[in-house]
């Protein structure tokens, strides 16, 4: 789940445009995960109602990380969404101010954020992590950042976010969107409705600087976050296993794709430390995450009802969880066939 609260929007925004203390050190160029060729494509479930085979959910999983470079072109997804009347993508949360926010006003928050990015009590990494997670994080921050010392005084958090965004940009590696990519201008160009589910979660505006203040003086259950974030970087470096889950995906082969070692999924892991903080729990629900499963399978619903075919886009391990998209929609009857 893509979960975007205001201070971490804001510190994102701030540490954007810090420079690191040292230009990155010299080291030698990594090895890519390179998949040539076109390929047919991924499978798609295929959802209906009991008795009611003319109304059709084909449902298709965004992968794990894949090559950048990776092309794939399947006719059969192409020819669901030409005869699809709505494109379903995967539901989000977003938060806003209750009003605008001006430029002004919005820089002078940025100072706050650079601190809230920031260990209390002028902590350090080497201070809040085991001396073997922090022997493991040198090797990666050598590998991936270098010698950005600034980082060092950063909250586990971010230092974790910063790794992973430098470990997909050397490995040639991107996070999500490949399918959306692929489709998206034929959406566009025969005009089909395309639908996002949101939870918008509302924050006021006269309150967000103070609630950055208040999270500088938090302490965060965040060392986890880093640690796995340290073995996903750790596996995606992993370039024959990568390679395979690659083509595996690409070729819509579920059972090779299931047979691979899973990702660590560090997403989970930081945005539950996230969510410990009291800030977070003062402007996030405790069950936002039941939240957005829940709109997106009512919407997977109301979209079954009003459309013959309707083209959906959903994280694969959202749709491969025990409590996941699927398993919701078989459980209120419907049914799910895999790909084939």
């Amino acid at each position: 789940m893509r979960l975007h609260t205001t201070w971490s929007c804001v510190a994102l925004l701030a540490a954007a445009a810090v420079h690191p203390q040292e230009p990155p050190a010299e080291v030698p160029p990594l090895e890519e995960v390179v998949v040539t060729g076109e390929f047919a494509g991924p499978g798609m479930w295929q959802v209906t109602r009991p008795g009611d085979a003319s109304h059709v959910l084909w449902v298709i999983g965004d992968p794990p990380p894949l090559p950048k470079r990776m092309s794939w072109k399947s006719r059969s997804v192409e020819s669901v969404l030409l005869r699809s009347q709505e494109v379903l993508l995967d539901a989000s949360v977003t938060m806003k101010p209750d009003e605008e926010i001006g430029l002004f006003k919005g820089l002078s928050m940025i100072p706050a954020a650079m601190k809230a990015r920031k260990n209390p009590d002028d902590g350090r990494l080497e201070d809040v992590l085991s001396p073997e997670v922090y022997a493991r994080w040198l090797v990666q921050k050598k590998r991936f950042l270098g010698r950005d010392r600034g980082v060092e005084e950063w909250r586990p958090l971010f230092a974790a976010d910063k790794l992973r965004k430098a470990a997909y940009k050397d490995l040639g590696l991107r996070e999500s969107g490949m399918v959306w990519d692929a489709v998206e201008k034929l959406a566009r160009k025969n005009k089909i409705r395309t639908t996002q589910p949101k939870v918008t979660l509302t924050i006021k505006s006269s309150e967000i600087k103070s609630k950055l203040r208040e999270f500088q003086h938090e302490s965060l259950p965040d060392a986890e976050c880093l640690e796995i974030s340290i073995d996903l970087t750790q596996a995606l470096s992993n370039t024959e296993v990568e390679a395979a889950r690659a083509r595996a995906w690409a070729t819509a082969d579920l059972a090779a794709l299931q047979a691979l070692p899973p990702l660590p999924n560090a997403g989970l892991v930081c945005i539950t430390a996230a969510m410990a903080s009291q800030v977070a729990k003062d402007v996030i629900p405790t069950d936002i995450r039941e939240q957005v499963y829940a709109l997106w399978v009512a919407e997977a619903e109301r979209a079954l009802r009003s459309n013959e075919t309707t083209f959906a886009i959903a994280p694969l391990a959202k749709l491969l969880q025990d409590d996941g998209y699927l398993a919701r929609l078989r459980a209120k009857g419907y049914t799910v066939e895999s790909p084939r």
